[in-house]
């Protein structure tokens, strides 16, 4: 066991309304414990994300947050997009989709959506296991053994936006953080993507055992041209989190410098 995991064990578990102590969101509430969620009440989670956000997200702009987890990127999501914008955030894992409900209350954050449900490319609503892990869902052939499982309902982004959107359905950007369903998510959304050209930021868990070369035809076939472009998270400490692992990759997607700093958007073609 780690050190970090160490220490995270000994922290309290208790979920509730807790302030960010630092940070871009520092003042915010969010309802998550210390045990799963540190980072984001300390402030220093996901910081080239938040830096990404603060150069590429406007207000008044429609922003999904795809594995919104607690809701720390769908805060900072919110603060960008203003009242007058729009965040809808997936996360199929009903209770910690009721926690990000009650974060949405305690901020008062009438342009935020949860909604309870995964992107696939199922064209009806489907269930499917998923390992839980630290609030999070990882759907997997052949869980780890004394693995907690829950059902997830997953279904394509292109079957569900037009009765999610209302009247407007533009897609102005879009975070996907899913776990290893990164194909499946971006498979489900082809049509979407092409017609309002959202701008995308995909982050990869190479311990999820994705391939970045299976994802390029999937943006090639929305319209993208990911030569160079494809972005997500800087490499941090936690090995978990670093998405470029082979760097026979770099020539399709970025060079290993690149990768340590917030990188471009994703460009349409």
């Amino acid at each position: 066991m780690s050190l970090k995991e160490s220490i995270r064990r000994m922290l309290p578990s208790a979920v509730q309304s807790r302030r960010i102590l630092a940070g871009p969101l520092r003042g915010e509430y969010i309802v998550t414990s210390w045990h799963d969620y540190p980072a984001a009440l300390l402030g220093y989670a996901e910081p080239g994300l938040m830096a990404w956000f603060a150069k590429n997200v406007r207000p008044g702009e429609t922003w999904l947050d795809l594995g919104a987890h607690y809701g720390y990127t769908s805060l900072a999501l919110c603060r960008y997009v203003g009242p007058q914008g729009r965040v809808f955030a997936f996360e199929p894992l009903l209770n910690t989709a009721g926690h990000l409900s009650a974060t949405r209350r305690v901020n008062r954050l009438s342009q935020l959506t949860v909604v309870p449900l995964a992107l696939a490319d199922f064209e009806e609503i489907t269930s499917v296991n998923a390992q839980i892990s630290k609030a999070m869902a990882q759907p997997l052939a052949t869980p780890a053994d004394n693995a907690w499982v829950e059902p997830i309902l997953c279904v394509a982004l292109d079957t569900l936006w037009s009765r999610l959107c209302h009247t407007d359905q533009s897609i102005s950007g879009i975070k996907m953080d899913v776990e290893g369903m990164e194909a499946q998510a971006l498979r489900g959304m082809t049509e979407l993507l092409h017609r309002h050209r959202p701008k995308l930021i995909i982050e990869v868990h190479k311990s999820r055992g994705v391939d970045l070369e299976l994802l390029a035809p999937f943006l090639r076939q929305a319209g993208y041209n990911p030569a160079g472009k494809l972005v997500g998270k800087p490499l941090s400490a936690d090995a978990s989190y670093e998405f470029v692992a082979d760097q026979t990759m770099k020539a399709i997607f970025a060079t290993a410098s690149r990768i340590h700093t917030a990188a471009p958007a994703l460009v349409a073609k």
